[in-house]
């Protein structure tokens, strides 16, 4: 047993940082296929779904984009998301509820947050976000269970008693707080580039209203991925909330 704290804290963060590694490569690049798996995209074409298929792609020609990849959920909540950050991996998803409960119009303007959402890469700046906060309150943990060994009371000690400890705050509240508030500030400026790219702001405006009287729910597994929902109903409004208030996004769109 290493008597040392200071030596074992260092031991516990050479084990650790491999497998954060290892974990966060695995996040990275496989974050599609576990999203999809929790729930249950099918990918279809052009000849499958036609309308949504061109509706993504009128939107894309307009501003010389590739088109994403197009999913579907074949489920009757009104919701969709998007992944990815260029055109090799790009995904915009769509309810079955969403596509029939909309106008075309509607659709086009929630087509077009998700769009944004792709163009400025907001899902690799949260995947991030999100590996970042793991690995800090991960070094946060280790350092802190490394000191049970301490029993001289050392400095030393206390040092890395303190740096666990603020490692574990700011883990486990300051940056979950931080995350939060860029999430919120990237769906504002995907409604703004909705209507930027369709100019018609009144279509995302009564999108955004259709889906909130819906009432959808999330479940337990869908709870892990709320924030790339264009609304997530599962909690209140407050900080606490992934996305802004229904009616702060309506009160910013009316101002444009």
């Amino acid at each position: 047993m290493v008597s040392d704290p200071i030596l074992h804290a260092f031991t516990n963060l050479l084990i650790w940082l491999p497998v954060l590694l290892f974990l966060g490569s695995v996040s990275f690049y496989y974050h599609k296929d576990f999203i999809f798996s929790i729930t249950g995209v099918n990918e279809v074409t052009r000849k499958e779904e036609p309308f949504i298929y061109n509706t993504v792609e009128n939107l894309c020609i307009s501003r010389g984009l590739k088109t994403p990849n197009i999913g579907i959920i074949e489920d009757n909540k009104l919701n969709a998301f998007a992944i990815g950050w260029n055109d090799k991996n790009s995904w915009i998803v769509f309810t079955r509820g969403l596509i029939e409960n909309l106008t075309k119009k509607e659709i086009q303007a929630v087509a077009a947050h998700e769009l944004t959402h792709i163009k400025n890469k907001d899902n690799l700046l949260i995947l991030i976000i999100i590996l970042f906060i793991g690995v800090i309150k991960t070094l946060g943990e280790a350092i802190i269970r490394s000191l049970r060994y301490n029993s001289s009371g050392n400095k030393g000690g206390i040092y890395f008693f303190i740096i666990g400890t603020v490692l574990l705050i700011v883990g486990h509240i300051i940056f979950p707080f931080v995350q939060l508030a860029i999430t919120k500030s990237r769906e504002f400026l995907a409604d703004a580039g909705a209507v930027e790219l369709t100019k018609d702001k009144d279509s995302m405006i009564s999108a955004l209203k259709k889906i909130q009287k819906e009432k959808n729910s999330l479940s337990l597994e869908e709870k892990s991925i709320y924030h790339m929902y264009i609304e997530n109903p599962s909690s209140k409004n407050g900080w606490t909330n992934s996305h802004p208030s229904i009616e702060d996004r309506i009160k910013a769109l009316e101002s444009y």
